[in-house]
């Protein structure tokens, strides 16, 4: 059994984290790779703006990338460029779960829930994507790997692995970048964080009072997703 209602105040603090009122430049932001122009030369997107940079790491076209970026009079820095995971790159539009909902209809309340919910969500996708993303949800379930898919004024997704009074967790924020860790479910939350990007890092350290009543030890690390994304998976390997 997995109650979401023990780790809800965290979805909720992180979620208001990942909507900022108003624009923080210091945050990571999202870029796309519009065109190569020579071998170390790339056209980005930045916002509305498209921006000519050099990298000797080789980047791909089409691709979105989330990076730090420092202004030093009329030049622009781009620090610690990462591309976003699959995962998160096929996070499907039609998704629009907010905390709230989620909260309210805990899917991951049991296994057969949690499968039935991914299991409707197949049978009625209306796009190859969507189809192609829930097939994937049932595979990272057959490792015991559950998702939770989040779309208020920005985009979340999480992973969960539960583990007795332990859950080890991945999780992509539009704004925020990735973070993960484990939370520790004992008499009182005990959450420990690892944060990719410098920004994101002190950003949470500032507004860390909205994780009120949770212990918090927070660092800078890279970070993997529990599951990711692979056209070498098959749903011919699942069991349900």
């Amino acid at each position: 059994m997995f109650n979401i209602t023990q780790v809800g105040k965290i979805l909720k603090a992180t979620n208001r984290l990942n909507m900022p009122t108003e624009f923080n430049a210091t945050l990571p932001i999202t870029i796309t790779v519009k065109k190569q122009l020579n071998p170390i030369r790339f056209l980005l997107q930045m916002g509305n703006k498209e921006v000519e940079t050099k990298s000797y790491t080789p980047l791909e076209v089409g691709a979105k990338y989330k990076a730090e970026i420092l202004q030093k009079d009329s030049k622009i820095e781009i620090k610690n460029l990462t591309k976003l995971p699959n995962i998160f790159n096929k996070f499907p539009d039609t998704i629009k779960y907010s905390v709230d909902d989620l909260l309210k209809d805990n899917p991951l309340e049991s296994n057969n829930k949690y499968k039935n919910f991914l299991l409707n969500h197949l049978a009625n996708a209306t796009t190859k994507d969507e189809f192609l993303f829930y097939s994937q949800m049932l595979l990272a379930f057959n490792q015991e790997i559950k998702h939770l898919f989040i779309k208020d004024e920005k985009k979340a997704l999480i992973q969960f692995k539960h583990k007795k009074r332990k859950i080890n967790f991945y999780a992509y924020f539009e704004s925020l970048g990735a973070i993960g860790g484990e939370i520790y479910l004992t008499d009182e939350i005990y959450l420990n964080l690892m944060v990719e990007f410098q920004n994101s890092f002190y950003f949470i350290q500032k507004y860390i009072d909205e994780l009120n009543g949770i212990r918090v030890n927070i660092k800078q690390d890279k970070i993997k997703p529990l599951f990711e994304i692979s056209e070498n998976n098959s749903l011919l390997n699942l069991k349900v």
